[in-house]
């Protein structure tokens, strides 16, 4: 099967590509490396609608940014028509489909990608708000009109995630063997297969959801208010990240 493939292209990658922990670079794990790549190829590679059903006018299949390990679990073929954005310039050259990336120059990219694609795949590697505005501003530079986001990132982060990219978590749960803290995995289209429970994680998916509604619901309440103001009257993010993460623990206390 095309999955197995994929986990089994994973797992050699992974095993010759020793994650960077000082660039806070850590691998998905095989198995959901395997279903993130079946997604991307029902949606993203295997259709040319995009989230809202509409045709998507694009050049290209897939821009991963930050994700190399799954572009790198496609076939030879599907590569060809995708292209991998990172800070890591070991993974290749653009010869192989590999392009520098720094996200603190978020659409310093060469102009022929410029609206180019029909999906981006996310995964920075920091979670706050203001790496996250960057790496949306790539997202939005790469996009053909209608096209579709995969990212990856804390559930806390939802209600910013519905703002920047449009984007909501789902019950699957990505395995990230090496990474401190659990990610959820958001999407801004339906996708059916990540209704599954990952079984390589020891997470409730229900109260990660039910944490990241609550968080949802805390931020629209906090929108009819006055805004969380920083220097000079501007919004302070940082402040908003931490009451929706405080909203979202609330939620799922005992």
């Amino acid at each position: 099967m095309d999955a197995d493939r994929a986990e089994v292209g994973a797992r050699a990658w992974i095993a010759s590509h020793r994650e960077i922990a000082e660039m806070n670079q850590y691998w998905y794990s095989p198995a959901t490396i395997s279903m993130m790549v079946r997604v991307i190829r029902r949606h993203c590679l295997g259709s040319p609608l995009g989230a809202e059903g509409a045709p998507v006018p694009a050049r290209l299949e897939c821009a991963f940014v930050s994700t190399p390990s799954i572009f790198f679990a496609l076939d030879e073929a599907e590569r060809a028509s995708s292209r991998v954005l990172d800070y890591d310039r070991k993974l290749g050259t653009e010869q192989h489909g590999v392009l520098f990336y720094d996200y603190n120059e978020p659409d310093k990219l060469p102009s022929a990608l410029k609206g180019a694609f029909r999906a981006v795949v996310i995964d920075p590697p920091f979670i706050t708000r203001d790496v996250w505005e960057k790496y949306a501003e790539t997202a939005r530079w790469l996009l053909a009109p209608g096209g579709m986001v995969i990212a990856t990132t804390v559930v806390e982060n939802a209600p910013m995630m519905a703002d920047l990219l449009a984007v909501h978590p789902n019950r699957f749960l990505p395995s990230i063997p090496n990474l401190p803290y659990q990610y959820a995995l958001y999407t801004s289209f339906d996708a059916p297969d990540l209704d599954a429970t990952n079984v390589e994680v020891p997470v409730d998916p229900a109260e990660m959801l039910r944490s990241a509604q609550a968080g949802a619901e805390a931020h629209r309440a906090r929108a009819r208010e006055a805004p969380v103001g920083g220097r000079g009257s501007a919004y302070d993010f940082e402040a908003m990240i931490e009451a929706a993460m405080k909203n979202g623990a609330a939620a799922t206390a005992p």
